[in-house]
């Protein structure tokens, strides 16, 4: 870990907000005692300093820095894991005509369940997965938007502006490459193999 990586987690772990506090103290404790601005900021200073280079000596730095950047790193997982709870409700929500589309959703909302379940088991997640689940949900908003346009110009008998041939296949295919994509995502964060890898190293055995 850098110095300043480790600084950063230190002073705002309790043990290092602790310090800080002990430091304001005793400069505090100068000046009511008498001692000029210098003096004070000298033995906030040392007070930290003191505290800090027994707690390096000791380890219990290295263990409340370790432990804060832990808190972080669980905290952003949990709200990540929120964010895409709601990606994947949404996702669900949304009425799709075409069989092929509807199913292929079903697909990413059945893995991205996987996915938010196995990262909550871990206390992680993989920032792919989540990107996938968040790309789903852009795909099919835009095809629903390219589908109410098609649906208007039929029903006016206007030219189609933007025509796409094979609109929903093309999605369907695109969302399940995105199931894919979340499927390996929940993977990474068990730990595990994708069957296709394990095949795939079974078959060099061969």
């Amino acid at each position: 870990m850098r110095i300043d990586a480790f600084a950063r987690a230190f002073f705002r772990s309790p043990a290092g907000i602790g310090a800080v506090f002990l430091g304001l103290g005793s400069g505090g404790a100068a000046l009511f005692l008498g001692g000029g601005p210098f003096l004070a900021a000298a033995a906030a200073a040392g007070a930290v300093a003191a505290v800090v280079g027994a707690a390096l000596a000791s380890g219990a730095a290295q263990r409340a820095a370790s432990a804060e950047l832990e808190r972080e790193d669980a905290a952003k997982a949990a709200s990540r894991l929120d964010s895409a709870r709601g990606l994947r409700s949404r996702l669900a929500a949304l009425r799709i005509a075409r069989p092929e589309v509807a199913k292929a959703r079903d697909l990413v909302v059945l893995e991205a369940g996987s996915f938010i379940e196995e990262c909550g088991r871990a206390g992680s997640y993989d920032p792919a997965g989540i990107a996938a689940i968040e790309e789903s949900l852009e795909l099919v908003d835009a095809w629903l938007k390219e589908a109410d346009a098609s649906a208007t110009e039929r029903r006016f008998e206007l030219p189609d502006a933007d025509p796409i041939p094979d609109a929903a296949g093309k999605i369907a295919a695109a969302l399940r490459g995105k199931a894919a994509a979340i499927a390996a995502g929940r993977s990474r964060v068990s730990g595990g193999m994708l069957p296709s890898d394990r095949i795939a190293i079974e078959e060099e055995l061969r």
